[in-house]
């Protein structure tokens, strides 16, 4: 039963990313004739020389890349991300029927590329970060990142959109069209990264105290949070330390930070962010994402 309610919450943000995705592009970049980054990108170029349902075009483009998903992929990204594409591509003709009466909501080309800008890349990291994909510039970021494990995918995304910048250009000739353009998919990648990667929910902390067994009861006892103690030596003093190592979620810092203090307030503690953490009551080892 939870293993069939973790499915669900996975689809449920998987569909909330694609909405997220379609009102992004249609009511906001679409509608100030602006573009986004990737294949949605060019059509949305293509829009402005002659009226298409952006949807469906990208849906008709991305067969390919759902058939390359299965070779280079788990088959169950792959079917995550046929899911993906499809209901973006429907999220975004959707919108644009649904909404389009009603559009453009703002006449400000600036408002109108942070909103679109917010909403794509929240989508699209929610879609990426639940196993699936938006198809296109998403699924090739993803094979690029294969091979250059050291990119971020807003990055690489980034140089995707860049192409999609010159193509804008070269259609219109609009230099603020363009700037625009690059804006949105500046801010979307960077959004993008954000809830992909996340801004990190989760601490590592270090705490070098010469009450590490009481210390580590407490933690124990009251964060709920598991600890590890380690051997260390003082460079100056040459005396053996003992050094607690633990990860432990933002939520449940201020309560650690107050318990070291009431503890030992003579204790030294070192407070880093954890980018990713993988385990038992964090990040499953086989979550494959960029």
């Amino acid at each position: 039963m939870k293993k069939f309610l973790l499915y669900v919450r996975q689809y449920l943000l998987i569909i909330l990313g694609a909405a997220a995705y379609g009102i992004g592009t249609t009511c906001f970049i679409q509608a100030a004739k602006i573009a986004t980054g990737g294949v949605v990108g060019v059509f949305n170029v293509v829009n402005l020389i002659h009226e298409i349902p952006v949807g469906l075009c990208v849906l008709i483009v991305n067969i390919p890349l759902i058939i390359i998903s299965f070779f280079k992929f788990k088959p169950r990204f792959a079917i995550n991300s046929m899911i993906g594409i499809i209901l973006t591509s429907a999220a975004i003709d959707l919108a644009a029927f649904l909404l389009g009466r009603f559009l453009p909501f703002t006449d400000d080309m600036l408002l109108s590329a942070l909103a679109g800008a917010l909403f794509n890349g929240a989508g699209t990291g929610l879609i990426m970060r639940n196993g699936s994909s938006t198809g296109g510039s998403d699924i090739i970021t993803k094979l690029i990142h294969r091979k250059l494990r050291h990119l971020k995918g807003g990055v690489i995304a980034a140089a995707l959109g860049l192409v999609v910048c010159v193509f804008y250009f070269a259609v219109t000739r609009d230099v603020q069209g363009t700037l625009y353009s690059a804006l949105t998919i500046v801010v979307s990648n960077k959004v993008f990264d954000l809830v992909l990667y996340g801004g990190s929910d989760s601490k590592t902390v270090y705490i070098i105290t010469d009450n590490s067994e009481k210390m580590a009861e407490a933690i124990l006892t009251e964060t709920h949070s598991g600890a590890t103690i380690l051997d260390g030596t003082g460079a100056y003093t040459k005396s053996d330390r003992k050094i607690i190592l633990c990860v432990i979620r933002n939520s449940v810092f201020p309560t650690l930070k107050q318990l070291v203090k009431s503890v030992d307030e003579h204790a030294f503690m070192i407070v880093t962010t954890s980018s990713e953490v993988f385990g038992k009551g964090y990040e499953d080892f086989n979550t494959e994402r960029l």
